[in-house]
C-alpha cells in the first residue's frame, strides 16, 4: 500500500515532489527547502542595481529563467571571490536546482567548494559539498552519498549539530530509496541524537515520518505504528510552533496516509477507512490535490479490502480521473493496478487482464521494481495460460531487484570504508602534525629568545640614545651659558656707553642751558628772548638724545630669552655682526620649542650654524633670513639668501653638506636643498611634529 501513495508525486513541482518523497521515502527536501530560503532574497549584489531574482522572476518561464540566472552568472563571475559573491552563487546554484539544471548547478557550487577551501571556510565548504550532492540526488545516488558523506566530515569538524542533522537524514534518505533499510536505520538514529534538546518540529517529523517508513518496508507494523505516533505529536507541537496552517495539513495527511497503510497490512480495515476518511477534505483537495488523490485512492483501496465494493469502486475510479487530469503516470500506475485488484476479487478477470497488462509496460518504463512485482504476480492469476511465464518473469525480476540491492548496499559500503580508510590515513597525519606541532613550539621558543635578545638590545640603544640627549642637554645649556654671559658682558658694555653718554655729554649740555636760561631769565628783549628759544632747540636736541639711548635699550631686551627662541635670535645677531650680509629671523608662527627633545634641538643650531657660516663665507648675498612656521604636521625652518648660489650636485660631497646631511638624517628630518648659480639658495629643514 506504501508504493500506491508513493506513485502520486509526480505532477509536483521539484519543490514540493521532494518534500513527500522525503517524508515517504526520505529523499532531500531539507536542501530544498534551505535554499528556496536563500533564493526568496532579492539582495543587490555590491553596488550594482541587478538582482538575483528578478520580481517577476517566478513569472517568467523556465527558458527565461535560466537566460537570466546565466546573465547574473556571468556577470557574478567578474566580481572578486568574498563572502557577498559566495551568498550569491549560492543563490544562482539553488535556482539552476529547481530548473533541473543540474550540471550547472553543480559547476556553481564546485567554484564555491574551491573559493571556501581556499579561504579555508569550512561551514561554506561543507554547504557547498552538500549543494553538490543534491545535483546527483536522482540521477547517481552513490555520488550524491559521497558528497553527503564529504560534508558530514566538515560539519563534524566544526561540530555544526544542525547542518549535520540535516546531512545524516540526506543519507539515511538514499539509503532508504536503494532498498538498505537497516543502514538507513542507522544514520536515522544518528539524526534524532542530533536533534535532541531542538525545536525544529518540522524537520522531527520529516525523521519520524522516515523511520516509520523504514519499519513499514521491513514489516515490523508495530514498531511502524510506535513511530507515526510520534509523528503525530510532531505535528501538533509544529501545529503550536508554526501558525501555518496548510503546512500543518500537509503533515497531517500524509502521517494519516501511511498509518492506513500499517492498518491494511494488518488487515485492520476499519482502522484504516477511519483514518483516511477524516481527510478526506475540501481543504486538502484545494491546498494539495495530489495528496488529496492519494488519501481518496487509499480509501478506496481500504474498502475493497474490505469488502465494500461498491464504495471501493467509485473511490477508485475517482483516484484515477484525479491522476490523469493531474497528468500524473505514477498515480496512474498505481490506481489501474489497484483496480485491477479489485476485477480479481470482483471475478472479472477479463477487466483485471487488461489494467495489468496496461499497466506492465508502464512499470518497466517507469522503473518501478516493486510494482513489477506486483503486476507479474497478478497477471500470474488473472491471465492463467500464461501463468507459468509470469511466474518465470516474477522470479528473474525478483532476482535482479535483489542483485542491484546486494550492488547498492556494497556501493555504499565502500564508499563507508573509503572514507574510514581516509580517517584512518588522518590519524597518522595527525600524528605528523604532532611532531609538527613539537617543532613549531620548539621555533617559537627561539623566536622568543630572538625576541628577548633584541629587547635587551634595545634596551642597550635606549640607553645610548639616552646618553647621547645627556650630552645635548648639557651641550645646550653651555650653548645657553655661553650666550648668556655674552649678553650681560653687551649688557655691561652698553650700560657704561649710556652712562657715560649721560654724565659726559646729556647732563653736561642740561647744565650748560639751565644756567644760560636763568641768565636769560631777567631780560626781556629780543635779544633775550631768540637765545631762550635757541636753548628751548637744545633742550628739543637733548630730549631726542634720550629717546635713542631709550631706543637702544629696548632693543637690547628681545635678547633676555633664555629658551630656543633666545638661541636662534642670538645666532642670527651674531652672524649679523659679522659680514656686510643682513641677516634677519621670522618666527610666522606660534611654536612650543620646550616640545623638541634636546637631541634635536642641537643639531638644528648646528645645521643653522653651519649653513651662516656658508652664507658668510662663499655665498656673498645682502639679505639671508631665517622663517620658522609650521605646514601640516611639519615645522619647518627656512634659510634663504640672495647671494651667488652654487649646484648643488657639485657641492653634494662639501664637508659642510655632508655635515648638514648627516644631521638631518639623526634626527629623522626632511632636508631640501634648492640653489642655482646666480639665483641664491634656499635651504628648508622639516621636523615631523611627533619627532618634537
Amino acid at each position: 500500500m506504501l508504493s500506491i501513495v508513493f506513485l502520486f508525486l509526480d505532477k509536483l513541482n521539484k519543490t514540493l515532489r521532494h518534500l513527500l518523497i522525503f517524508l515517504f521515502i526520505g529523499t532531500l527536501l531539507l536542501s530544498c527547502e534551505e535554499r528556496n530560503h536563500v533564493s526568496q532574497s532579492n539582495a543587490l549584489l555590491r553596488k550594482s542595481d541587478s538582482q538575483i531574482l528578478r520580481k517577476d522572476y517566478h513569472q517568467l518561464s523556465d527558458i527565461q529563467k535560466k537566460k537570466h540566472l546565466d546573465s547574473i552568472y556571468k556577470k557574478i563571475q567578474l566580481a572578486e571571490a568574498d563572502s557577498i559573491k559566495i551568498k550569491f552563487l549560492f543563490d544562482i546554484a539553488a535556482e539552476y536546482y529547481y530548473l533541473e539544471e543540474n550540471r550547472l548547478s553543480f559547476q556553481v557550487s564546485n567554484e564555491i567548494y574551491e573559493f571556501s577551501k581556499k579561504d579555508q571556510d569550512l561551514f561554506n565548504v561543507g554547504k557547498a559539498l552538500y549543494y553538490m550532492g543534491d545535483c546527483y540526488e536522482e540521477s547517481q545516488k552513490d555520488s550524491a552519498y559521497y558528497y553527503y558523506k564529504e560534508s558530514e566530515k566538515i560539519y563534524r569538524s566544526i561540530n555544526n549539530k544542525e547542518k549535520l542533522a540535516h546531512v545524516l537524514y540526506n543519507k539515511a534518505a538514499i539509503l532508504f530509496t536503494e532498498g538498505n533499510y537497516v543502514e538507513s536505520e542507522v544514520e536515522l538514529i544518528k539524526t534524532l541524537k542530533e536533534l535532541e534538546g531542538t525545536q525544529d518540529y518540522e524537520f522531527i517529523t520529516r525523521c519520524y515520518f522516515l523511520q516509520a517508513s523504514i519499519h513499514i518496508e521491513l514489516d515490523e507494523l508495530d514498531k511502524a505504528i510506535q513511530y507515526l505516533d510520534l509523528t503525530k505529536e510532531s505535528i501538533l507541537k509544529l501545529k503550536q510552533f508554526n501558525k501555518n496552517l496548510d503546512v500543518f495539513l500537509l503533515y497531517d495527511a500524509l502521517a494519516a496516509s501511511s498509518l492506513g497503510n500499517v492498518y491494511d497490512k494488518k488487515g485492520q480495515y476499519d482502522k484504516s477507512i477511519k483514518e483516511l476518511e477524516k481527510r478526506l477534505t475540501p481543504q486538502l483537495k484545494e491546498k494539495y490535490p495530489i495528496y488529496y488523490c492519494g488519501i481518496v485512492g487509499n480509501f478506496g483501496y481500504s474498502n475493497m479490502k474490505k469488502g465494500n465494493f461498491s464504495v471501493a469502486k467509485k473511490y477508485i475510479e475517482e483516484s484515477i480521473r484525479l491522476t490523469k487530469q493531474n497528468k500524473d503516470i505514477e498515480g496512474y500506475l498505481a490506481k489501474i493496478i489497484n483496480y485491477g485488484e479489485y476485477y480479481l476479487l470482483t471475478k472479472d478477470t477479463v477487466n483485471a487482464n487488461r489494467l495489468f497488462k496496461e499497466a506492465l509496460p508502464l512499470t518497466k518504463t517507469q522503473k518501478k521494481g516493486a510494482l513489477l512485482l506486483k503486476t507479474l504476480d497478478f497477471l500470474s492469476v488473472s491471465d492463467p495460460s500464461k501463468a507459468n511465464f509470469y511466474k518465470d518473469e516474477y522470479v528473474k525480476v525478483s532476482d535482479s531487484l535483489v542483485k542491484q540491492q546486494r550492488i547498492s548496499r556494497e556501493k555504499f559500503a565502500r564508499i563507508e570504508y573509503e572514507t574510514s580508510k581516509v580517517e584512518d590515513a588522518n590519524k597518522v597525519l595527525n600524528n605528523r602534525n604532532l611532531i609538527l606541532i613539537i617543532g613549531i613550539t620548539i621555533a617559537i621558543i627561539i623566536f622568543l629568545i630572538i625576541i628577548i635578545v633584541r629587547h635587551k638590545i634595545a634596551q642597550k640603544r635606549e640607553a645610548i640614545l639616552l646618553a647621547q640627549k645627556e650630552d645635548a642637554d648639557e651641550e645646550l645649556f653651555n650653548l645657553i651659558s655661553d650666550f648668556q654671559i655674552q649678553l650681560a658682558e653687551t649688557k655691561e658694555k652698553e650700560q657704561n656707553r649710556i652712562s657715560k653718554e649721560l654724565h659726559d655729554g646729556i647732563m653736561n649740555q642740561i647744565y650748560g642751558v639751565r644756567l644760560n636760561l636763568g641768565f636769560l631769565n631777567g631780560f626781556d628783549d629780543s635779544d633775550s628772548k631768540e637765545k631762550r628759544l635757541f636753548y628751548i632747540a637744545e633742550l628739543q636736541k637733548i630730549e631726542r638724545e634720550v629717546r635713542e639711548l631709550s631706543h637702544g635699550l629696548n632693543h637690547e631686551t628681545k635678547f633676555k630669552q633664555s629658551d630656543f627662541t633666545f638661541l636662534l635670535n642670538a645666532l642670527v645677531a651674531s652672524n649679523d655682526d659679522l659680514s656686510s650680509t643682513n641677516f634677519t629671523i621670522d618666527i610666522l608662527d606660534e611654536i612650543d620649542f620646550s616640545s623638541l627633545s634636546s637631541v634635536i634641538k642641537v643639531n638644528v643650531y648646528r645645521m643653522l650654524q653651519e649653513m651662516f657660516l656658508n652664507v658668510n663665507k662663499y655665498a656673498k648675498a645682502s639679505q639671508c633670513s631665517l622663517k620658522i612656521h609650521k605646514e601640516d604636521d611639519l615645522v619647518l625652518f627656512e634659510v634663504t639668501d640672495n647671494g651667488v648660489g652654487f649646484n648643488v650636485s657639485d657641492a653634494a660631497n662639501g664637508i659642510g653638506i655632508k655635515n648638514i646631511k648627516d644631521r638631518s638624517k639623526l634626527i629623522n628630518a626632511q632636508l631640501d636643498i634648492q640653489s642655482d648659480p646666480g639665483q641664491g639658495t634656499k635651504i628648508i629643514i622639516r621636523i615631523k611634529k611627533q619627532d618634537l
